[in-house]
């Protein structure tokens, strides 16, 4: 007769345990990526997302009203920003505040202000952009009017903006 082996030295039982402490390993890592990494796609207050949401489209229509556009280059090495504005009907002003965002991560958005160096023409500097879909959102300093324009970076050239 044969003598049986301990259950440890047969190769039949780790057959059947790997397929498990596979997907226990992978199951813990996966935990522990979802506890450390936040999802910046869910929001908590879903009213005021809502409100915020229509006074955008607001001040998304007064821009297309007004007829402010502008162009928009990028220089990728030292994330220089221009925009050359066309103020339509609106007031000029001294200042824009802008924003880079990511249509995915809100962790990834660079806000930045464009300040005049003459007359239409604006400068901002912020660090270099990884590439891809970004939005821009140009808003004016006292936020009546916006503009939102997607964009992919780096950019080909100077990039029509409008509402």
């Amino acid at each position: 007769m044969s003598e049986s082996k301990p259950w440890y030295k047969e190769p039949w039982p780790w057959l059947f345990m790997a397929p498990i402490a596979t997907a226990m390993v992978v199951g813990f890592s996966m935990l522990g990526v979802a506890i450390k990494t936040s999802d910046g796609l869910v929001t908590d207050d879903y009213y005021r997302e809502g409100v915020l949401y229509n006074e955008n489209k607001a001040r998304d229509e007064v821009a297309k009203t007004m007829g402010i556009s502008g162009l928009v280059t990028m220089d990728e090495i030292t994330g220089d920003i221009l925009l050359m504005m066309e103020f339509g009907q609106a007031e000029p002003v001294a200042r824009i505040e802008g924003a880079l965002r990511s249509p995915t991560f809100a962790r990834d958005d660079q806000p930045f202000t464009l300040t005049a160096i003459k007359p239409g023409f604006f400068q901002a500097s912020i660090p270099s952009m990884r590439e891809g879909a970004w939005n821009i959102e140009l808003i004016s300093p006292d936020g009546t009017w916006r503009i939102v324009e997607r964009i992919g970076l780096p950019l080909a050239g100077p990039t029509y903006i409008a509402p």
